[in-house]
């Protein structure tokens, strides 16, 4: 009981991160902003369907970018590619590496190490490649561990990947709203 009720607790704040990527000022200077991002992503040869990983709370500032892109639905049984690209966000990287971890019930197939990228290009991105298995249905995290090497400095950072396989939770029922509630 405890799991899934983290699990929805997880489920609804990808939910709420997931929704607050879409909002915002729709109105002029904002709107253009907006599309002038998308146009320049496109340009740096990502996809304008990619989304940020998700840091811990609290994490501080670090010196790499992590965006990601499930090429499909994830069906359980079937294996599903996801686009990880690491960007530098400055001159001063001098080393990446790091490894995916996925949950219980999500299998890595390819892509477990990411090879190291030694002096990366500021803003330049760093494809890689990881093929998973939906083994059940459920909501599951892909996990992306980085290593960066920076002005004499090694730090590491964690980044998460959702991946809702299938039905999500199926054993959860239906929240049932009251018929006065409902305006019935």
């Amino acid at each position: 009981m405890r799991n899934l009720i983290i699990g929805l607790g997880a489920a609804l704040g990808l939910a709420t991160v997931l929704a607050g990527c879409g909002s915002g000022d729709r109105s002029g200077a904002g709107h253009a902003a907006k599309h002038s991002h998308a146009r320049a992503a496109q340009a740096d040869g990502l996809s304008p369907g990619m989304v940020s990983g998700v840091t811990p709370p609290g994490a501080g500032p670090f010196p790499v970018q992590v965006k990601f892109e499930l090429q499909g639905r994830p069906d359980v049984a079937q294996p599903l590619d996801v686009d990880v690209v690491i960007v530098p966000l400055y001159g001063t990287v001098d080393r990446v590496i790091g490894k995916m971890s996925a949950d219980e019930g999500l299998d890595i197939v390819s892509g477990l190490q990411i090879p190291v990228a030694d002096k990366p290009v500021e803003g330049t991105p760093i494809h890689h490649s990881v093929k998973v298995l939906p083994k059940r249905d459920g909501i599951f995290t892909l996990t992306a561990v980085l290593v960066v090497d920076s002005t004499g400095q090694s730090t590491s950072q964690t980044f998460s990947i959702p991946v809702i396989a299938g039905a999500g939770f199926p054993d959860v029922p239906a929240v049932a709203t009251h018929p006065a509630a409902a305006g019935q």
